[in-house]
């Protein structure tokens, strides 16, 4: 894979995005930047950060079942999400040049927002597997169906410990949701229909497009795996106030370029 240089993405590598809705690109973040992630993500973890509501903080399953007892707090939570509308580490983050000059690459537009932001804390032996999924089948309300998610590393994502997988290409199959998608399901678990793992090592990033089919396995290993994914839309993008089952997320921040009025 090519690396990221001064002036941004390749053309083979905006080709290779738009051929199969992913891309990783290596080595995005420092050493010091991913340790700053992993600090800020315990931190807030662990109920440590006032200035985050509660809400923002989803434990595992079997803790939230009550099925299993909370001994640490951190390797407890499932995920942590809307994080950087509150926090200044997760906002510098997002914001960070090098991720928002690849964005800006990705969707071909300077003019971008915020759509939302999910941390995923995936502990040792706890951490759950994502079964194969879209975001936009969730994302129903902003259109067009064309976001981008960067999903950064912060600790190694392997196979072992349940690093994303994506099925190449299936984001130009349209939106898939519930009876839609199971009948493809065998095909994609099969293999029939191709699909990669993308492991990354701490600092690298896979970007991916909102309809592109991915999951992630379950944490059987001893290591934890820890992603922050922040997930961006063009400014020009619409809000469907129509479609009430979306998510409910707090108002849009501006990443750069300009604000239209009657979009997001």
């Amino acid at each position: 894979k090519e690396s990221i240089d001064a002036m941004g993405l390749s053309s083979s590598q905006i080709a290779e995005f738009k051929e199969n809705g992913h891309l990783t690109v290596e080595d995005v973040l420092t050493a010091d930047e991913v340790q700053a992630l992993a600090a800020r993500a315990d931190m807030i973890a662990a109920g440590e950060a006032e200035h985050v509501p509660e809400s923002s903080i989803q434990l595992e399953p079997v803790f939230r079942k009550g099925e299993r007892e909370v001994e640490d707090q951190v390797l407890s939570v499932r995920k942590l999400y809307n994080l950087a509308v509150y926090d200044p580490v997760m906002w510098e983050h997002v914001t960070h040049p090098r991720v928002v000059e690849i964005i800006a690459a990705l969707l071909g537009t300077e003019d971008i927002k915020l759509y939302g932001d999910q941390l995923f804390m995936k502990a040792s032996e706890t951490g759950t597997a994502q079964p194969w999924h879209q975001d936009s089948a969730s994302w129903r309300d902003i259109l067009p169906m064309d976001l981008v998610s960067a999903w950064t590393a912060i600790d190694e994502a392997t196979l072992n410990n349940g690093c994303l997988h994506f099925a190449t290409g299936t984001h130009r199959w349209g939106v898939l949701r519930g009876p839609q998608l199971a009948p493809l399901l065998p095909d994609l678990d099969s293999g029939q229909w191709p699909s990669v793992p993308a492991p990354l090592k701490p600092g690298s990033i896979s970007f991916h497009h909102s309809l592109v089919l991915h999951r992630s396995g379950a944490n059987t290993s001893a290591l934890r795996r820890r992603g922050y994914a922040t997930h961006y839309m063009r400014a020009t993008s619409y809000k469907d106030e129509a479609v009430t089952d979306a998510p409910k997320m707090p108002p849009f921040k501006q990443v750069q370029g300009q604000s239209f009025e009657g979009r997001v």
